[in-house]
């Protein structure tokens, strides 16, 4: 199903206002669980996979690591903010309450969405004090700072089940049925870099050795950049 037809599926059975919000956040929330089995692949495996990418390009890996954690943060506290800042409305799980007419459904709703913010607080806490601003006190590693709230992998596995079920309460309300976000996958993702990457180092190693052993007729030449 294209993103269209999803959102005209969803006005049809929703009514305009859930069903526009509704479909943004649940791709939001898909691709948000993209993004991080993306970062496991590669970051959360085990420790063959790193070594792996610190024999290819330590420096690079490391730096898509560090920017990769921050998008996935920054990521679920969008999602988790107030409707209004600045002013301004935001696209936030905190909306759909207000966009309900079954009482149930409402109410169901909001005992989730407390839930997925307090499973959240950890990204809030690091987008308002290390990502959109820089804590004085942390970054100087002055003894009064408070530490960041913790930001596990488990944290953030039970973060993303917590906004999976706030949409799921409306998918299955709607549907009679759920979505499995875990399931999600990239086509050629990942998987595929780390593949292909062991073939690339070993290569290297090859040539290595062919130099070493002076063998330099047989070597063929890299592929241009």
């Amino acid at each position: 199903m294209t993103r269209d037809e999803m959102k005209l599926r969803n006005v049809a059975a929703m009514g305009e206002a859930l069903g526009k919000q509704y479909t943004v956040l649940f791709q939001e929330v898909a691709a948000l669980h993209l993004y991080w089995k993306e970062f496991l692949e590669l970051f959360g495996t085990n420790d063959k996979r790193i070594d792996r990418l610190n024999r290819a390009a330590p420096g690079f890996f490391r730096r898509l690591q560090e920017q990769q954690f921050e998008t996935n943060m920054l990521h679920m506290a969008r999602l988790t903010d107030s409707p209004k800042s600045v002013g301004k409305d935001n696209l936030t799980i905190f909306n759909l309450p207000n966009l309900v007419g079954d009482p149930a459904l409402k109410q169901g709703l909001t005992t989730l969405i407390d839930e997925a913010k307090k499973k959240t607080e950890f990204c809030r806490d690091w987008r308002n004090r290390r990502f959109a601003h820089h804590d004085l006190l942390l970054a100087t590693q002055d003894a009064k700072a408070v530490p960041l709230k913790s930001a596990t992998k488990e944290n953030i596995n039970a973060a993303l089940a917590a906004l999976a079920d706030v949409l799921n309460a409306i998918e299955r309300h709607y549907y009679r049925g759920g979505c499995d976000f875990g399931a999600i996958a990239a086509h050629k993702g990942a998987a595929t870099l780390l593949y292909v990457l062991g073939f690339g180092v070993k290569a290297i190693e090859k040539m290595e050795q062919m130099i070493a052993n002076r063998k330099f007729n047989e070597l063929d030449p890299p592929e241009n950049i």
